[in-house]
């Protein structure tokens, strides 16, 4: 080939491609996500502890500091005990313990890593000073005298801020990247937000009954809420998936599909068992811990299932292109008809 030949149509000199599009047509244009199943993990436990957590300051807001007082109890040792392996995880994904401290170094409102770690900071002492408190009110914890001191209304409405950021900031993180099927659709906040309020009040539920502190009227009261949850849940993953449009692709096949199946399968399933529940009081209980337990396997396969999925969304190059062609929610460089 001779110097200066033109490899496509006049005009192209030097062009490899007659497309800009073709140019290192298998080498992807993202980088893939370093987040993995610490992540995941994170994600689904810390949605759990928010959960539970709102529970249980709805619960003691709501006046009920002697009808529900054991449910609320429940509710904050479910809070804790899900916050426990929070730190870690996140750590571990960092990979130097010392950048979750560069983290809380500043605070920056406009940043989702930066708010999530001041959130998961604060929640993590809001749920542990309820506990101990909780723990040192029935002689259980030495020396915890003093903690009785502190009002414990106080520490839920003080607590109540962090653990809503805690619960729903995780999907406005992902959805802050260059990965298609995170960041296209704008509602994944949202579903992780009613995935963690489902999931709290399951784990709460299930604790509460696996641990014989349950109460008839805690079902009879919870029912038409974890329903409401439920469907709240299942109607956001519905309009995650059809505002995703092109992007939700990785979602549907493969083990990414099967995780999006067993979400929705749980989260119906859960629906009805506690539809049926309510009108079967005399199997109510079962029921519950049954739907709970189904609740909590959904919220971890969507958890698990979104974080799959953003590895196989950043390998796809035609999804990135398809995502980020020029529209008019997002012009981009130029008039679409002058693309290549």
């Amino acid at each position: 080939m001779t110097r200066g030949a033109t490899l496509t149509r006049p005009g192209r000199a030097g062009a490899a491609h007659e497309h800009a599009r073709d140019a290192y047509k298998d080498v992807p244009i993202l980088q893939p996500p370093t987040w993995n199943n610490d992540i995941a993990a994170y994600f689904f436990l810390g949605g759990v502890s928010s959960g539970a957590f709102l529970l249980g300051a709805l619960l003691d807001a709501g006046g009920t500091r002697t009808k529900r007082a054991s449910l609320a109890r429940t509710a904050r040792i479910v809070s804790f005990v899900a916050m426990l392996p929070c730190p870690a995880l996140l750590i571990d994904d960092l990979g130097t313990p010392s950048r979750f401290h560069h983290m809380l170094r500043i605070f920056k409102p406009s940043s989702p890593m930066s708010l999530g770690s001041w959130a998961l900071t604060a929640h993590g002492a809001f749920a542990t000073l309820i506990a101990a408190r909780q723990l040192a009110a029935t002689g259980k914890l030495p020396l915890g005298g003093f903690l009785t001191a502190i009002p414990e209304r106080a520490l839920t409405l003080g607590g109540f801020p962090t653990a809503l950021t805690l619960g729903g900031y995780t999907g406005v993180l992902l959805g802050t990247t260059s990965i298609p099927v995170w960041s296209t659709s704008p509602l994944l906040g949202g579903l992780f937000m009613a995935s963690a309020l489902n999931t709290g009040v399951a784990a709460t539920v299930a604790a509460s009954v696996l641990t014989g502190n349950d109460d008839p009227g805690d079902h009879a009261m919870l029912g038409p809420f974890t329903i409401a949850l439920g469907c709240s849940e299942i109607a956001l993953l519905g309009g995650f998936l059809a505002t995703s449009g092109r992007a939700a692709r990785p979602l549907l096949h493969g083990r990414e599909a099967l995780l999006l199946a067993g979400a929705v399968a749980g989260s119906v399933a859960a629906v009805a068992l506690d539809s049926v529940a309510m009108r079967a009081p005399d199997r109510a209980r079962r029921l519950n811990v049954i739907g709970a337990i189904a609740a909590l396997i959904g919220g971890a396969c969507l958890r698990w299932g979104i974080v799959r999925a953003g590895h196989v969304s950043a390998a796809d190059r035609e999804g990135t292109l398809a995502a980020t062609e020029p529209s008019r929610a997002a012009p981009g460089w130029g008039p679409a008809d002058r693309r290549a």
